[in-house]
């Protein structure tokens, strides 16, 4: 365990002892206010069912007045599935495909709508590439985490055409609250964590929050580790009933080692002479094998109202991350990769690098309230602007220097003699001005809104690549006084291509495209919500191959998507909580030059996805707070690109066990419950990702 992993240990260890004996000797004068205050997009949600979000509109909205489909996962879900990763908290909900491929110990995979979805952190964009630029956040910083379902650019820039993944921090509480847990479980995990919230010294305008967690774990895969450090600390000034300030910053540190390890179809979905790979099977080296990654994290969320019409917020983040990754990874990128008679032994490859990142987000927004006639206006101008600058130093092989046995792995001293050193540095810019209305007349809610956006990719060693894209999106819905909210929108997205064809012309940002049909439901004076939602999206300007040269590609391809969704969340009293979702995605190779691909289901993407879970609240005889919770997730089949190979399909089942006693919570939780094997996915270029084997994760937590 690496050094601030054993003192933040030792801190949490001390501080429970301490507040505990404090607790016994105040315990009696504990009141409890039973009164909530007003939901906000940033506020604590008891149980499953959020009223408000800002992800979709930027604005303090209500949810079935938008005209998208948006989930909103609490903090108590998060909580009660006792998810330990993004796409873990991401299994229940509609289209989306959270374990895309399977586990991996470097980044969260899910793709929304069976396309690509873009992660932000409070509203602010957190990803820019793969692996090696941020942390891979931990959800119990996470006070909400939100799923904007199609394409978001009107609001957010470039992005995925699939949709945003919000993640929305703990912030200071104004009641004091503090919480404490240890938790254990298989693969030797040990973990702590603590949450502490309130005002400060007795104030009534400063208020302080404090996130802390601390983990030492192993995982399904041998050698391949899982440690980490959080740190969050948060503070809100609230100088006026006008004006809140809320600092917040973060320190987080991963280390292990790469959890995929690219096994072959052979061996894996295919028959193979000397049988089944072990599913636990580690073809790299673990004295090599390295990713570590370190990030620290500062920023503000500030609001001030000059008046009761009008307002102005402003999010910025300063992001600051290192990534060591050393990883030595089979050659298994063929339909029969072995280079023996007997098909055991599979060459490596050396792949080492060293990335430091920067990236600095600043988006602000007049919120202006006004009326005209009998239509009520809520008008948005926004201004945001995005910078990433990213060095890196690599390393790369021929991949013939390391071979290993796939059914007796051998780790002999790494051969690196062959390994070819490159260093980079690259930078976007994006700088955004965007507008939009949510206009009211009666029953009715008409949300408008255009945006234009200058970006630009600057790459060592390249010609500067700018791009300009114009991106709408209009919404109608109808608001019924018996709570039913039909709605139909269309939204646009785009997303820079770097590169140029054949001619030297620079490549045009992909186009999205998306309508979308639905009703919301919301039973007056309930916390359920229904939703049903039909959409058709098409992703344009992809690359394929250029029929003169194919060593070139051309903007020609377009992959179409389209599909149902089913969703309900319900917290039907305070004893149960319950949601549910099924998605039907049709998403497919719609043009394109290869024609293995034309036609065919996109890579990854199942077509039928179904999950249900629910909680509820029992007593047994004269003893209260019993909590049993029960959860099916039913993944479909899935294909690579040219359908040659099936992940077949999979039904998994998810528990919970738990008992409020006093000040104490207990539960059990297990993922996976029956410890099924099953391939997440199989791609088109050989490899096969393995799926989460059973997670089981006894807790304890105080309050006080």
């Amino acid at each position: 365990m690496n050094f601030l992993n054993s003192r933040l240990y030792g801190w949490l260890l001390c501080l429970m002892a301490l507040q505990a004996h404090a607790a016994e000797e105040i315990l009696d004068e504990v009141q409890v206010n039973s009164q909530l205050e007003k939901e906000t997009p940033t506020s604590v949600v008891r149980g499953y069912t959020a009223k408000r979000s800002a992800t979709a509109t930027k604005t303090d909205s209500s949810i079935l007045e938008t005209p998208q489909s948006i989930s909103v996962i609490t903090a108590d879900q998060i909580e009660e599935q006792r998810a330990q990763s993004i796409q873990e908290v991401l299994r229940y909900s509609a289209g989306v495909v959270s374990d895309q491929y399977g586990l991996d110990s470097r980044s969260d995979s899910y793709a929304i709508r069976g396309m690509d979805a873009t992660q932000y952190l409070n509203g602010l964009r957190q990803i820019n590439t793969f692996y090696s630029e941020t942390i891979r956040p931990d959800p119990y910083a996470m006070e909400r985490i939100e799923v904007l379902r199609g394409p978001s650019s009107m609001l957010y820039g470039a992005g995925g055409v699939g949709g945003v993944v919000n993640l929305v921090s703990k912030r200071p509480q104004t009641e004091t609250k503090r919480e404490m847990s240890i938790l254990l479980g298989n693969y030797q995990r040990k973990q702590l964590q603590a949450d502490f919230t309130g005002p400060v010294a007795d104030t009534d305008n400063l208020f302080y929050r404090l996130v802390l967690l601390g983990r030492d774990s192993e995982s399904q895969v041998k050698y391949a580790g899982d440690e980490r450090t959080l740190i969050a600390p948060s503070l809100t000034w609230k100088p006026s009933e006008r004006t809140s300030v809320t600092l917040l910053a973060q320190y987080q540190r991963n280390d292990g080692r790469p959890t995929p390890q690219f096994l072959p179809w052979s061996g894996v979905l295919r028959p193979n002479p000397n049988g089944k790979i072990p599913f636990d099977t580690y073809l790299g080296d673990p004295g090599f094998d390295r990713y570590v990654s370190e990030s620290i994290h500062l920023g503000w969320s500030l609001e001030h109202a000059f008046n009761d019409h009008l307002k102005l917020r402003q999010n910025a983040r300063y992001t600051s991350s290192t990534n060591d990754y050393r990883s030595l990874y089979p050659d298994s990128f063929s339909a029969n990769p072995y280079i023996d008679i007997n098909q055991r032994v599979l060459n490596r490859y050396v792949d080492v690098s060293k990335t430091n990142s920067k990236t600095v987000n600043l988006d602000n927004h007049l919120e202006a309230s006004f009326k005209t006639g009998d239509f009520s206006h809520t008008l948005l101008l926004g201004l945001d602007y995005g910078r990433f600058r990213q060095a890196k130093i690599a390393g790369y092989d021929d991949g013939t220097n390391n071979p290993i046995d796939v059914y007796d792995p051998v780790y002999a001293p790494v051969d690196t003699s062959g390994v070819m050193w490159s260093s980079s540095f690259s930078r976007l810019l994006q700088t955004g001005i965007y507008l939009q209305d949510q206009v009211r007349y009666k029953q009715w809610v008409l949300t408008a809104g255009v945006r234009r956006d200058e970006a630009k990719n600057e790459v060592q060693g390249m010609e500067t690549q700018r791009d300009y894209a114009t991106t709408e999106r209009y919404g109608l819905t109808y608001v019924a006084e018996n709570g039913w909210a039909p709605y139909i929108s269309y939204a646009e997205s785009f997303l820079p291509v770097a590169g140029t064809d054949r001619l030297g012309g620079m490549f045009k940002p992909q186009r999205g495209k998306q309508w979308e049909l639905g009703v919301k439901y919301e039973p007056p004076g309930s916390r359920t919500r229904f939703t049903v939602a039909v959409f058709d999206i098409r992703d344009q300007n992809r690359q394929t191959p250029d029929p003169v040269n194919p060593n070139y590609s051309i903007q020609r391809g377009e992959v179409h998507s389209r599909g149902v969704e089913l969703e309900a969340t319900s917290s039907l009293t305070s004893h149960l909580n319950l949601i549910a979702s099924y998605s039907y995605l049709d998403a497919r190779y719609s043009k394109t030059n290869n024609p293995a691909e034309s036609g065919n289901q996109v890579e990854t993407i199942p077509k039928h996805l179904a999950s249900a879970w629910a909680v509820q609240q029992f007593s047994l005889g004269d003893v209260q707070g019993f909590r049993a919770g029960l959860g099916v997730r039913y993944i479909g089949s899935s294909q690579d690109t040219y359908e040659q190979i099936k992940a077949p399909d999979v039904t998994l089942v998810d528990a919970m066990l738990g008992l409020d006693h006093g000040s104490w919570r207990y539960t059990l939780n297990a993922s996976n419950l029956f410890d099924k094997e099953y391939v997440s996915t199989c791609i088109s270029r050989g490899d096969c990702w393995l799926g989460p084997r059973r997670q089981v994760i006894a807790s304890a937590t105080y309050y006080w």
